[in-house]
This record gives C-alpha cells, sequence and structure tokens, in this order.
C-alpha cells in the first residue's frame, strides 16, 4: 500500500514540475493572451462596432500593383498608413478582405496574401507607434494561415 502511495505521490509532483508557468494579460484591444511555454493562446474580447477609426499600415511586398476596392492603390514595394473605420471592410482585388467582426479585426486570406506584422517586424518597417494594425501583401501562400 505504501508503494503505491508513494509511487502515486511521485507522479503527482512529476506532473506539477513539468508544467509550464502562465504568463496571462489583457492587451490594448481587450483580448486575453496567454503565454505558457513556447505558446501563444488568445481569448478574444467580444467587439462592438462603434464607428472608431484604427490606423493601419500596409505594405506591398509583391511585384504586381495592388488595388483596394474604393481606396487606393499599392505599387510594388509601396507602403501606406491610412484610417479604417470599424463600420467598413477593406477589399482587395486579390480576393482578401480585412473588416471587423464579433472578435476585432478580422481577415479573410484564402490565398494566403496577407502576413500581419508585429514585433521586429514593426521595428523593420519603421511602423509609427499610433499605428494600430500592420499587413504585408505577399505571394500567393506565403501570408499566414488562411482563413475562411
Amino acid at each position: 500500500m505504501k508503494l503505491k502511495t508513494i509511487i502515486l505521490a511521485m507522479g503527482i509532483l512529476s506532473f506539477l514540475f513539468s508544467c509550464k508557468k502562465e504568463n496571462r494579460y489583457t492587451d490594448k484591444h481587450g483580448n486575453v493572451i496567454i503565454e505558457k511555454g513556447d505558446e501563444t493562446f488568445i481569448i478574444p474580447a467580444e467587439y462592438e462596432k462603434t464607428g472608431a477609426a484604427y490606423k493601419i499600415f500596409l505594405r506591398n511586398e509583391t511585384d504586381r500593383t495592388v488595388t483596394l476596392e474604393n481606396k487606393f492603390t499599392l505599387k510594388p514595394n509601396e507602403e501606406k498608413i491610412f484610417e479604417f473605420v470599424d463600420t467598413d471592410s477593406i477589399l482587395f482585388d486579390f480576393g482578401a478582405k480585412i473588416f471587423f467582426g464579433d472578435t476585432g479585426l478580422e481577415v479573410n486570406d484564402k490565398k494566403g496574401d496577407l502576413a500581419g506584422i508585429g514585433g521586429e517586424y514593426w521595428d523593420k518597417y519603421k511602423v509609427p507607434d499610433d499605428v494600430e494594425y500592420g499587413f504585408v501583401i505577399v505571394a500567393p501562400g506565403k501570408g499566414d494561415i488562411p482563413t475562411e
């Protein structure tokens, strides 16, 4: 009986010591970010459209000219910062769409033409601090995971 208790206790201690420490915080948009070891989880805040405007950085790293429907055109290697109202949508001529949904800014990019940026890329592209979101237009399949 004592041997079973010792083995059980060792199993519990082993489990507790192998658990990774969790770092949890809330970003400026109300999303809860959980960092556990090498993994990051996001619990999105519920987003309510109010007509608020956000600054978006967009850079075209392809060799083609890209048009944003009813907005502007970006030539290869050109970048632009523009205001985007949360009740609007951004439609690209290659089929991608950026819009505000139930969880905030969302992307529909079936071909993987857009890559969201942050961290070191925010610095690389010299994005100003007052910009809330950043994207780079890349070759098809080189962007973030396509979503529907």
